[in-house]
């Protein structure tokens, strides 16, 4: 990712925070006012958003400050740990509202709400997440990355939860005339079900990047390959050592011992490293392959490192 291709995400990341700081102050105010459940996501996801999206916006920068293009692997964890925390601070944040309401229904006792304020700030973080998840997605498709796939999901289940919110009260407000113990159960009940769906879109997102920050041994079937891949090349070293695989974001990091003759050149040595590399990445899209050169050395009869 050059830095050309930066400089619309960091812009983007500047438009969010400003986006969200506005959504808490008026998310604020319409949980304190109308004192409804429901209310009480958008506020969490704002303030939430701004923490994280500082972070990811200082880490873009840094990255920008370097040479993402020969050396994009510096702040792959930090894209990881960034989204991490998004997910992880929005998927805990939703069990505040989700125990308060399950405690209202299980009780059987009422709390009044003002269900169309409630309604106007879903309106307006409908079209505000909208407009964000569209953002992300462009943004995404063109530079990758789990900051802005994580954004994108963000928003996109911000959009889906505050649509179907604000549909739902609306035709329950048409049909029951506003009674305020149906709304009571109708904020409840719309609590829980946003929950559920909140932790369905969130909690794939923490694991994918747990994954990609965990050092996960490399599985089975990719030894093999890794092998065979050796194997093809036996013919140009003389021994194999260590093999060493890692993961540095979603870039899997592959270094070999390979042993070679003394005589053998620079220009020898850096041919055959193109050779494999250019046969693991067939095997593995996103791999990094480097060559830890050893030198044989002759002793009694026998090859030695």
């Amino acid at each position: 990712m050059s830095d050309h291709n930066l400089k619309p995400v960091i812009r983007y990341l500047h438009h969010v925070i400003g986006y969200e700081l506005l959504m808490a102050g008026v998310a604020a105010a319409v949980v304190c006012h109308a004192r409804s459940y429901t209310a009480v996501f958008p506020l969490i996801f704002a303030i939430g958003g701004v923490l994280c999206f500082c972070l990811m916006l200082h880490t873009i920068k840094a990255s920008a400050k370097g040479d993402p293009y020969h050396y994009p692997y510096g702040t792959g964890r930090l894209e990881n740990l960034s989204s991490i925390l998004f997910s992880t601070m929005l998927a805990a944040g939703a069990m505040v509202p989700f125990v308060q309401a399950v405690q209202n229904l299980l009780s059987g006792e009422s709390h009044t709400v003002k269900m169309g304020w409630t309604s106007l700030l879903l309106l307006f973080s409908c079209l505000g997440n909208l407009i964000q998840s569209r953002r992300a997605l462009r943004l995404c498709k063109s530079n990758g990355g789990p900051i802005l796939s994580s954004n994108y999901h963000g928003y996109h289940a911000g959009f889906v939860r505050d649509s179907c919110s604000t549909v739902l009260i609306g035709l329950c407000w048409m049909f029951k005339g506003g009674s305020p113990e149906f709304m009571s159960r109708l904020d409840s009940i719309s609590t829980i079900a946003l929950t559920f769906y909140s932790l369905y879109h969130f909690l794939p997102q923490i694991w994918g990047n747990f994954r990609s920050l965990a050092d996960f041994p490399t599985s089975e079937e990719n030894q093999l390959k890794i092998m065979a891949i050796l194997a093809k090349h036996f013919s140009q070293y003389e021994q194999l050592g260590m093999i060493y695989t890692t993961h540095k974001g979603n870039t899997e990091v592959l270094e070999v011992e390979l042993a070679f003759k003394p005589d053998m050149s620079v220009g020898e040595l850096d041919k055959l490293e193109k050779e494999i590399r250019r046969d693991f990445q067939e095997q593995f899209p996103n791999c990094l392959f480097r060559i830890i050169p050893q030198v044989v050395r002759e002793e009694s009869g026998n090859g030695k490192y």
